[in-house]
């Protein structure tokens, strides 16, 4: 890393079953993928498609950057701010005063900034319900709905929850099958 270059990490937080949470950056309706650390495997998963992921409820395909949710972009503003422009218009401020002290009050120059107050970190609840698919048992997903018209994040195969058309409740934990 260069002189002039700044690096922040922020922790993104993980259910209980260690799924992570995402936002279609078309239809803008939560669900979560499990969480693969780099360099791990989690058993058979597809590669990425090309062009990134598919949502599973609207099938719309993004590249693999764009699926933050709206929390998980203001947490990383909110560090990008409080730790990288705020220390770097400090100094900016000090080499103004500088300046005008050395310019004998020739030139006079002033900066105020107010920093945000650091976020509090994110928190992940278990809030949504499981589908497992049969033609890729490794990538499961969590939905808020059984609305979900999609296999996984990687495959755009239209799937149908075996219940589909019935008036009972979903169970907790669904095994999605191909139509």
């Amino acid at each position: 890393m260069g002189e002039n270059e700044i690096s922040l990490s922020m922790s993104v937080p993980l259910d209980s079953d260690g799924f992570l949470r995402r936002e279609c950056p078309t239809c803008e309706r939560e669900f979560k993928w499990i969480h693969t650390p780099p360099n791990e495997s989690a058993g058979p998963a597809a590669p990425v498609a090309d062009g990134g992921y598919f949502c599973p409820y609207c099938g719309v395909q993004a590249p693999t950057n764009a699926w933050l949710t709206k929390a998980q972009v203001a947490l990383a503003q909110n560090a990008v701010a409080a730790e990288a422009v705020a220390p770097l218009l400090e100094d900016f401020s000090r080499s103004l005063g500088r300046i005008g002290r050395s310019s004998g009050g020739t030139v006079s120059a002033k900066a105020r900034y107010n920093p945000p107050e650091k976020m509090d970190p994110l928190t992940e609840g278990d809030d949504m319900k499981r589908v497992d698919f049969s033609c890729h048992p490794a990538e499961p997903v969590k939905i808020l709905d059984d609305g979900i018209g999609l296999c996984t994040a990687s495959c755009a195969e239209p799937r149908r929850p075996p219940n589909q058309g019935r008036d009972r409740a979903p169970s907790r934990q669904t095994r999605l099958h191909p139509a």
